[in-house]
């Protein structure tokens, strides 16, 4: 891999393991129970939301378009 494309791509996964860490921490909050099942769901539903939701906006890298 290029390491443009990795400088490109790097503030993009950061954003999402911030994003994915404050969700998790919100979802222990408001139900301290919550399953690793659910925690799992949510990670994926972020995982695929996240590049469609950059892309939408018009900020997506390169390799994301």
């Amino acid at each position: 891999m290029d390491w443009d494309t990795i400088r490109e791509l790097l503030p993009h996964y950061l954003a999402l393991i911030l994003i994915l860490t404050a969700l998790l921490t919100g979802l222990q909050l408001v139900w301290p129970g919550a399953s690793i099942w659910v925690q799992i769901g949510v990670a994926v539903l972020l995982g695929l939301a996240y590049p469609t939701a950059v892309r939408y906006l018009g900020i997506a890298p390169e390799p994301w378009t």
